[in-house]
């Protein structure tokens, strides 16, 4: 199915940047253009819930992710001495290029930093899924992948952060008792 209104009228997204607008508008924005399954599937993927996805496009996307998370899987695995197969899923297609992806956030020592490098990576499947496709359905969902990602990072916030940080000390018991 070509879609080139919809695809030719969504803003250039770059990795890091803000969300030109939040999910809601951008199904609001496909609404009427695509059919209800499809405008459900754009929906999917946004609310993070990929599995449900059905399209060709769509389950390259389930595959790359569960590649990726499965690289996760045996990293962590082994840095605890855990055999990691119990947790591993199957998926179709193999990219070296996602597993080095991976080793590579995991040589990141702050942990936002390696979750940045994994949703950089996440960014660059929806990129190589797409490949020479432009005016797509497959280019629509890549830009809801996308759009996702913004709008997580857009979510966090460094002051939040650090107050979760401290009432995490404070719930655990872990505060400073030499005073």
């Amino acid at each position: 199915m070509d879609c080139y209104y919809l695809v030719a009228s969504l803003p250039y997204l770059e990795f890091g940047q803000a969300p030109p607008f939040d999910g809601n508008e951008f199904l609001q924005r496909c609404a009427g253009i695509i059919d209800d399954a499809k405008l459900q599937e754009v929906a999917s993927v946004l609310n993070g819930r990929i599995g449900e996805c059905e399209s060709g496009f769509g389950c390259d996307l389930v595959s790359a992710e569960t590649q990726l998370r499965n690289a996760v899987v045996r990293i962590r695995a082994s840095k605890k001495g855990v055999d990691p197969r119990a947790f591993l899923r199957e998926h179709s297609a193999f990219r070296s290029w996602v597993e080095k992806m991976v080793v590579d956030a995991f040589t990141r020592e702050n942990p936002r930093e390696r979750e940045m490098a994994l949703d950089h990576a996440r960014w660059q499947i929806a990129d190589e899924l797409t490949g020479v496709e432009s005016f797509t359905f497959g280019k629509i969902l890549a830009f809801a992948a996308k759009l996702r990602i913004l709008i997580r990072w857009s979510k966090m916030e460094r002051d939040k952060g650090a107050e979760s940080v401290e009432k995490f000390i404070l719930d655990s018991g872990m505060e400073n008792t030499d005073e």
